[in-house]
C-alpha cells in the first residue's frame, strides 16, 4: 500500500498529545531514578523505551524522529553531569542519537505494516460480508417477488372467474410477501447503519420489559395465531439502547421462530437479571434449529450453510446477522441453543448504571 509524504509525516492533535505525555513521563521517571541513584546511567534506556512507545502509538515517522532528538537533548542537558548544560563532545552521544533514530524508524515501519495489514483484513472481512449478503439477497428477494408477480398475474388473468375467497387469499399472500420485503429492507438498512459506525445509535435508558412488550404487540398483529407470553422480571431492568433497533432484534428472533420453527404455536419471553447484566430469553415450542446450522446461524456466513430445499420461501440469515450486529453495538451478546421444547435465544445486555440514568 503506497503512502504519500504527508501520510508519513502528518501532524495530529492526538499524536502530539500522546508524544508529549510519553516524553513527560520519561522525564519524570528519569528524575525519580536520578534521585534514588545519583550515579545515573538510566536516562538513555528510559528514552529509548519512550521512543519505541511513541513510534508504536503514533502514525508515520515524524513523532518518532522528534522523540529521538528530544531524548538525546534531555539525556545530555538534564540527566548527564554537568547538569543543565549541553555537551555533545562527550563520547557516545552521536551513537545514542543514531540508535534512537534507528529504533524509531524501524518501529514506525513495523507499526505501519501492522496497521496496513489490519486495515486490509478488515476490508476483506467487509467484502466477504457483502458477498454473503448479496448471495442471500439474491434468493430472499427473488422468491417473494416471483410469488407476488404470480399472484397478481392470476388475479389479472382470471379475476372474473376466480371466487372472491380465492382472490382474497391471493391478495393476502401478496400483502404478506410485501411486508416481508419491507422487513428485509429494514434489516439491510440496519446493517449499513451499523457498519457506518455505532455513533449513529440513538441510545437512551429504557425499561427493557416495556420495549419487549411493544415488540410483542407488533408481532401479534402479524401473527395472531401464535401465542406470546411475557414473564415479568422481578426488578425493573434499565438498559441504554436504541429502542427502534432493539425492537427489530426481538421481532427478528420471533419471526425466525415462526418461519423456521415449522410447528411453532407459542413463544415465551423471560428475563434473567444479574448484577451488571440482564438477559432476555426467547423460547419457542417449534422444531428447533437444525444441528448443522446451529454453529453458523448467528454468523455472517449463515447463508452459505442453509439448506435451500428446506425453505424455498424465505431465510433469516440476514435478519439474524442484523440481530448479532445490533446487540454487539449495544455491548451485548446473543446466543442460541436447542432445548427439549424448541429453540431458545438468549440476548444479554449491560444494565444502565446509576450515573447514566442521572444524565
Amino acid at each position: 500500500m503506497k503512502r504519500t509524504f504527508h501520510e508519513w509525516f502528518r501532524v495530529s492533535w492526538r499524536d502530539t498529545g500522546v508524544s508529549l505525555a510519553i516524553l513527560l513521563g520519561a522525564v519524570a521517571l528519569c528524575a525519580v531514578l536520578l534521585r534514588l541513584d545519583p550515579s545515573g546511567g538510566y536516562a538513555s534506556m528510559v528514552f529509548v523505551l519512550a521512543v519505541v512507545c511513541i513510534a508504536r502509538y503514533t502514525a508515520g515517522y515524524l513523532y518518532g524522529i522528534f522523540a529521538s532528538f528530544v531524548g538525546v537533548v534531555c539525556t545530555n542537558y538534564i540527566f548527564t553531569y554537568p547538569y543543565w548544560s549541553l555537551d555533545f563532545t562527550v563520547a557516545g552521544y552521536p551513537l545514542t542519537f543514531l540508535a534512537m533514530l534507528a529504533v524509531s524508524i524501524v518501529v514506525s515501519a513495523l507499526t505501519t505494516q501492522i496497521k496496513d495489514h489490519e486495515r486490509l483484513r478488515s476490508e476483506t472481512e467487509k467484502e466477504k460480508l457483502r458477498a454473503n449478503l448479496l448471495r442471500a439477497i439474491s434468493h430472499d428477494i427473488r422468491t417473494p417477488l416471483t410469488s407476488i408477480v404470480g399472484s397478481v398475474s392470476a388475479i389479472l388473468e382470471n379475476g372474473d372467474k376466480l371466487p372472491r375467497a380465492d382472490c382474497r387469499e391471493l391478495l393476502t399472500h401478496v400483502q404478506e410477501e410485501g411486508q416481508w420485503l419491507i422487513n428485509m429492507v429494514e434489516n439491510l438498512l440496519s446493517i449499513t447503519r451499523m457498519e457506518d459506525g455505532g455513533a449513529l445509535l440513538s441510545r437512551q435508558p429504557e425499561v427493557l420489559e416495556e420495549v419487549a412488550g411493544s415488540a410483542v404487540q407488533k408481532f401479534r398483529r402479524r401473527h395472531p395465531a401464535v401465542e406470546v407470553s411475557i414473564q415479568a422480571p422481578e426488578e425493573i431492568a434499565l438498559v441504554s439502547m436504541d429502542v427502534t433497533l432493539m425492537e427489530q432484534v426481538l421481532m427478528n428472533v420471533m419471526e425466525n421462530a415462526v418461519i423456521h420453527g415449522q410447528s411453532t404455536t407459542a413463544i415465551r419471553i423471560s428475563f434473567r437479571q444479574e448484577r451488571e447484566t440482564v438477559t432476555v430469553v426467547i423460547a419457542d415450542n417449534g422444531g428447533g434449529v437444525a444441528q448443522h446450522l446451529l454453529p453458523h446461524i448467528l454468523q455472517d456466513t449463515y447463508a452459505q450453510f442453509q439448506d435451500r430445499r428446506s425453505d424455498t420461501r424465505r431465510n433469516m440469515g440476514i435478519g439474524l446477522s442484523v440481530c448479532r450486529t445490533i446487540i454487539a453495538a449495544h455491548g451485548g451478546v446473543i446466543a442460541v441453543k436447542n432445548t427439549e421444547q424448541g429453540a431458545e435465544f438468549a440476548i444479554t445486555l449491560p444494565l444502565t448504571g446509576e450515573e447514566e440514568t442521572d444524565v
